[in-house]
């Protein structure tokens, strides 16, 4: 069976998160391999009825996603989340993806223009033109129309061309953002986690997904720090500079007041994202699996462990005597500050030996 490779490599955060929605509407009908800087998919395109199985299952995810089915439409999608588009439409971008829509030679009459996001070149008709650049057709919560957006484009006109391969990707971007809070349609907050490597990014949404399936209430910092210690457990890999300082969360929330969808981005401090991807520190926070020695990290607080460990010392001498005084631990001792399980004298003599360790490595990796 014939199969069509396409080869795609990390760009910014919207294309990105459309690489990765398209994995999970390829499915089946792709086998994909991660290489170094780079991804390979490798498609069946000879498979009877491909283009169809491909927008119905985009179709879905989007229904699931954003509550709203591009099934059967021939227009009237002007305030959809992809504006202006049809059934017919999306399928004429997969076709150009698959590379059954080859495009036709300019004959000298066409414009040989780059791609505005994955720099590759393609000779495009004046009336093409107009209908493969960066407008609502791509998200409207994101872009505007081709009439409007001074402060993106010269002379008011869309100049940011999009080409043939590009444009399905990136009406993929939505799918892989994963709900954070959810207290009706207007009321929800989505996030994706960005990076210029796709083994990293698969990784972290991953997580963060995986995370959240548990209990939608961890906030933001949480969710990006957990799912950065998760992967330094798991993947045991060193990280180049540029990649700790370019992993960022794209966050998706309704503004209240102005009425529209918005975007923003969180990242962690640089030497928190160092800290937390080292194997070995990452390791020892597992290991005493408490959130508010996790959170003081996370806020960078690191010389409170040593007043953490001080008072794990002075409750283990306080259990050790509680038999002659029988008394508790009260529920306003200073340790309640650092740990939920203080009243467990095993938890707390292993963790006093851990504390001591995890201080002095974070010391020498942030080079204090």
């Amino acid at each position: 069976m014939t199969k069509n490779s396409i080869t795609l490599y990390p760009s910014n955060w919207l294309y990105n998160a459309g690489v990765i929605g398209l994995l999970k509407v390829l499915d089946r009908n792709a086998k994909y391999e991660i290489k170094d800087g780079f991804i390979e998919i490798q498609i069946e395109i000879q498979k009877k009825g491909l283009n169809k199985e491909i927008f119905e299952k985009w179709d879905d995810l989007t229904n699931k996603k954003i509550n709203i089915s591009y099934q059967g439409k021939k227009g009237g999608t002007k305030n959809y989340y992809y504006a202006n588009q049809t059934e017919r439409s999306i399928k004429e971008k997969i076709s150009s993806l698959l590379g059954e829509k080859k495009e036709k030679k300019s004959n000298g009459k066409g414009f040989n223009i780059s791609c505005s996001i994955c720099g590759i070149s393609e000779i495009v008709s004046k009336t093409k033109l107009k209908r493969k650049t960066l407008t609502q057709a791509y998200g409207n919560i994101l872009l505007a129309s081709a009439k409007t957006f001074p402060n993106s484009y010269w002379m008011l006109k869309s100049r940011e061309f999009i080409c043939s391969k590009c444009e399905f990707i990136l009406m993929c971007h939505h799918i892989p953002f994963v709900t954070i809070e959810k207290k009706g349609e207007q009321n929800k907050i989505e996030m994706f986690i960005n990076s210029p490597s796709f083994n990293l990014t698969v990784d972290l949404n991953t997580f963060a997904e995986n995370l959240l399936q548990k209990s939608k209430e961890y906030e933001i910092r949480k969710i990006l720090g957990s799912s950065l210690l998760q992967w330094a457990i798991k993947r045991r890999t060193l990280l180049g500079a540029w990649t700790m300082m370019n992993i960022e969360v794209i966050i998706k929330s309704w503004h209240k007041e102005e009425k529209k969808w918005i975007i923003d981005y969180f990242d962690l401090p640089q030497n928190i994202t160092k800290i937390l991807l080292d194997y070995e520190i990452a390791s020892l926070i597992e290991e005493i699996n408490e959130e508010k020695i996790f959170d003081l990290i996370l806020q960078g607080k690191f010389s409170e462990l040593e007043k953490a460990n001080y008072f794990v010392l002075r409750t283990i001498l306080k259990l050790k005597n509680k038999e002659k005084n029988k008394e508790k631990i009260s529920e306003n001792d200073p340790i309640t500050k650092y740990f939920t399980k203080y009243q467990d004298f095993n938890y707390l003599k292993k963790v006093s030996e851990i504390l001591p360790e995890l201080y002095i490595k974070i010391l020498e990796k942030i080079g204090r």
